[in-house]
Parts: structure tokens; sequence; C-alpha cells
């Protein structure tokens, strides 16, 4: 038995799923093919299309087009458009590369956003909290997310923690 609803069926909305999936894994996929070939115009129109249907690798590939100027100069603001983006939808690599270029001139913001992708596991992100805390002279808070990052595999967070450790500062 199929349910109707305002006159589509079960069948056909999982259909219509199925294609939507394809298409922007289309998208993806052939926007890293025209990246990897240095067209980056085509690339960004793949990414931004990609993005446009909330696939969130895109959305960061398109913030790191605008953040390097692969098709005009470095547009930051729209790089961290699309980073956001990515982050607000769990991302975690749109999460970090927000924090990147939000930290010269935000950096409660970058450690927010650090923060965040620290959370989900993501061992570089975590060093760059524990970074901003050793700044802060936040020693011991700081030296909890190096030895996460470290156990997350991030040599930099290994060698923090152990200078720290080594700085009596704990």
């Amino acid at each position: 038995m199929l349910i109707h609803k305002k006159g589509i069926s079960m069948k056909k909305m999982i259909f219509i799923s199925i294609l939507a999936t394809c298409a922007f894994a289309g998208n993806f996929e052939d926007g890293l093919k025209a990246y990897g070939s240095s067209n980056f115009k085509e690339a960004l129109a793949k990414f931004e299309a990609g993005c446009l249907v909330n696939d969130v690798k895109s959305c960061v590939k398109v913030g790191a087009i605008y953040q390097l100027g692969k098709t005009a100069l470095p547009n930051p603001s729209k790089a961290l458009e699309y980073y956001n983006k990515a982050c607000e939808a769990g991302e975690v690599e749109g999460c970090s590369a927000a924090g990147g270029l939000y930290l010269n001139t935000e950096p409660q913001k970058a450690k927010e956003l650090f923060n965040k992708a620290c959370d989900k596991n993501d061992g570089y992100s975590c060093e760059m909290v524990g970074s901003i805390l050793i700044e802060a002279k936040e020693f011991k808070k700081a030296y909890e997310f190096l030895v996460k990052g470290c156990e997350l595999g991030d040599k930099m967070s290994c060698e923090f923690a152990g200078d720290l450790r080594r700085s009596k500062q704990l």
C-alpha cells in the first residue's frame, strides 16, 4: 500500500530523494575533477550548485576557492559566508576554516568555532583552542585541549602539551 501526500506516492518521493542525492554527489565529484585540472571557474560553479542543495562539503570548497582567490581576488567575507553555512550544518572543516579567518579580527569568535570543531574531534581545532588559551595565560585549560588534540593525532598538540608540562605552568 502506498502512502499518498498531495498526489505524490512514497515511491516517487524516494525516487526524487535518490536523484537529488546523486545530483549533488555528482556536483561535488565534478567540482573536484575541475579543481584538480585547475579549472577553478567550473569547480566553483559545481561546488556552488552542491552547496545550494546543502552538500556541506561543497560549501567548504566554495569557501576555500573564495579564500584563496582562485577565480578572482581573495574574498574573505564570501569565504566566511560559505564556511559558516557548512559549520552551522555540522561540517567540522567549515568551523575550523571559519575559525582561522576570524583568528586575527575576532579571536573570541575564532575560539568558539575552533571549540565547536574540537568537540567534534578535530585535533587541529583542539590545538588552536589550546594556543588561544596559552596566549590568554589559561595554561590548565589549554593543556586539556592540547592533550585532546594529541589523542586525536595532532602532532603539534602533542608538542605544545609537552612544552606546557615542562614549563611548570600547570
